[in-house]
């Protein structure tokens, strides 16, 4: 067993004894190469959490830029670093590049002329996921690491077998793990996929004793409150676009979230028990038209000015859950999207929701209904429980791994 000693450093611990920590600027350099009139030469890559991928300039997912003149050169084997909005640890990302192309120009490139930086890379990755970056980004709406900050990190220094054994190590490893994660992902979406074809099939029967209106003729509705936070208000919980979530019902305080308010707030926007509330306008346009029930509200809670609340007047023809489930089905989606002019829906309004038609069975069945999808929403959501729990298991294993590899405490003979 090799001797160890103290790095100095908290989240390293400790690593071998023959093993140094120098500055990142030891190793590489900071490259920022705008492609400029060379555009048309090069692919445009994109840095996910999967690593670094090709990707269309034709793509309209996310920002786009409206040319790639200002696009920076990334090539083979170089690191690559998003560090912007460390407030939020899910938009940072460390890659390690396959290809020669263009990525965004606030991304971070290292270079060096090493033929082989895939140990660095775990190194970095072991950074990201022990939460390092974002530990060091500036307080602020929107905290960074600049290239200068990055040539300031530590990095460990051991010879080149060395680090050839840790990387190849670890390619093994985690590919076979990034499998088996992906297997278990695979099947979580086409447990999803089968809930969602079930609520379709169960919610949108078309029978000879069924009953079809539109949708305003069933209830009542009503935009949420526009209001500004403050710091001495009165506090409330409110039901915003960010607690929607992927929840079908929303029925526990810690859901909500909280603010503060000076003035008094009218009466009918305080939500109830069987009230359903839609958001009406979003940034991402696939949470346009999703709906949540509230249930269980024994304290003051209000609505978003992004949100449409719809209240069934109609329960003795139609139980106010069938109503909810028909509204989370595709094919109610579908009407959404066809009389909003096209598949993607940027805000939609009470006019809208009206003229939609909805049909559906006698009381008695609705409810057979909804006890039989509730049943097997149980039974799905549980397989998909496991899964994911096996996933995340094996994530938590991966970033382990990886830390006691790149920092030496895993000797890899």
């Amino acid at each position: 067993m090799r001797e160890m000693k103290d790095s100095g450093v908290t989240w390293i611990g400790e690593i071998p004894d023959k093993w140094n920590l120098l500055p990142v600027k030891r190793f590489f350099r900071a490259e920022k190469r705008i492609v400029g009139d060379a555009v048309n030469e090069y692919e445009r890559l994109a840095l996910t959490m999967k690593g670094v991928i090709k990707r269309s300039k034709d793509d309209n997912e996310g920002l786009q830029p409206e040319k790639f003149e200002g696009y920076q050169i990334l090539r083979e084997n170089e690191l690559v670093f998003k560090l912007i909005d460390l407030e939020n640890v899910k938009t940072s990302r460390v890659g390690l590049s396959p290809y020669t192309g263009l990525v965004s120009p606030a991304y971070i490139v290292l270079s060096n002329r090493k033929k082989d930086n895939r140990f660095y890379y775990y190194w970095f990755l072991c950074m990201y996921y022990t939460e390092v970056f974002n530990q060091l980004g500036g307080a602020g709406v929107r905290s960074a690491l600049t290239a200068k900050d990055v040539c300031l990190l530590p990095v460990p220094t051991t010879d080149e077998d060395e680090q050839t054994r840790i990387a190849d190590y670890l390619d093994d490893k985690c590919s076979k793990i990034d499998t088996i994660i992906a297997k278990q992902e695979k099947i979580i979406e086409k447990l999803k996929e089968y809930k969602s074809s079930y609520l379709n099939e169960q919610f949108n029967k078309k029978e000879q004793k069924s009953t079809t209106c539109h949708v305003g003729f069933l209830g009542k509705m009503k935009n949420g409150l526009n209001f500004s936070d403050t710091v001495l208000g009165n506090e409330i919980k409110i039901l915003g676009v960010g607690d929607f979530k992927e929840n079908y019902y929303l029925n526990r305080l810690e859901q909500f979230s909280t603010v503060h308010l000076d003035d008094m707030v009218d009466a009918d926007y305080y939500l109830k028990d069987e009230d359903i509330v839609f958001v009406r306008s979003n940034g991402s346009k696939e949470l346009v038209g999703r709906a949540v029930m509230v249930e269980n509200i024994n304290f003051p809670l209000v609505f978003s000015g992004f949100c449409i609340r719809f209240r069934n007047s109609r329960s003795d023809i139609i139980d106010s859950k069938y109503l909810l489930y028909f509204f989370r089905s595709p094919d109610f989606r579908k009407e959404l999207e066809k009389y909003s002019y096209g598949s993607n829906i940027s805000n939609m309004n009470q006019a809208l929701l009206s003229q939609i038609a909805i049909t559906f069975p006698s009381l008695d069945e609705q409810r057979k209904a909804i006890k039989d999808f509730e049943t097997k929403m149980f039974a799905i959501n549980s397989a998909i429980y496991k899964r994911a729990k096996i996933s995340e298991m094996l994530l938590q294993y991966k970033k382990s791994l990886i830390y006691e590899c790149v920092t030496g405490k895993k000797d890899i003979m």
